[in-house]
């Protein structure tokens, strides 16, 4: 089966082609708030560069948040478009999962949420022991699930890609129009409306 993988949730957007469980090529670009741009092109380049087309694509799975606000809802749009128009199995997985998905071992997959705080799991060898949080950084080291783990603060020299294990961990979509992104918190301007409505 012939996959897309594409994560744009934090500073490094990941785009992959994988037959099977086996990953044939990728592109990465480092960037902070521009992906929008270059998401499509990037798949677009993967896709030409392996001479196929959308059309022979099987399945697309995203990492779909937590993360960045604006990224997330960038791959959560695009897969659905892809998707829909050209009638694609839509799979998603967690951000943290995907984008930490090679490491062996027990890991703390960390992406930074500013203030103090960061979207966080833990995983042993590819299986859940801590699911995703929007936590405090500074408590993490109480949980027991944090002891003796690997920690990963995601960014573009801390990633590792297991297209198997990302398959494996993945959640078809059945209804595409009902998909959003798994944001863990509310936006600034949401928390600030809300302050302003209660005064």
């Amino acid at each position: 089966m012939k996959r897309l993988l594409f994560d744009v949730s934090t500073n490094v957007m990941f785009v992959g082609y994988s037959k099977g469980d086996i990953l044939i090529d990728f592109s990465i670009r480092i960037a902070t708030r521009d992906h929008a741009k270059y998401l499509v092109d990037r798949i677009d380049q993967v896709l030409r560069r392996n001479k196929i087309k959308i059309d022979d694509i099987q399945e697309i799975i995203i990492g779909y948040g937590p993360g960045s606000y604006t990224g997330l809802r960038i791959a959560v749009t695009v897969g659905k478009m892809l998707a829909y128009t050209k009638q694609i199995t839509l799979r998603t997985v967690s951000s943290l999962y995907f984008m930490t998905s090679g490491y062996e071992g027990k890991v703390v997959a960390l992406i930074d949420a500013r203030r103090g705080h960061v979207f966080s799991a833990v995983y042993k060898n590819g299986k859940v022991i801590l699911p995703d949080g929007y936590r405090r950084l500074s408590d993490l080291s109480e949980l027991p699930e944090y002891k003796l783990a690997r920690t990963v603060f995601i960014d573009d020299r801390h990633f590792e890609i297991n297209p198997k294990r990302i398959i494996e961990h993945s959640t078809i979509v059945d209804n595409i129009d009902d998909l959003t992104p798994n944001y863990l918190r509310r936006t600034e301007a949401e928390t600030l409306h809300d302050q302003k409505s209660n005064t």
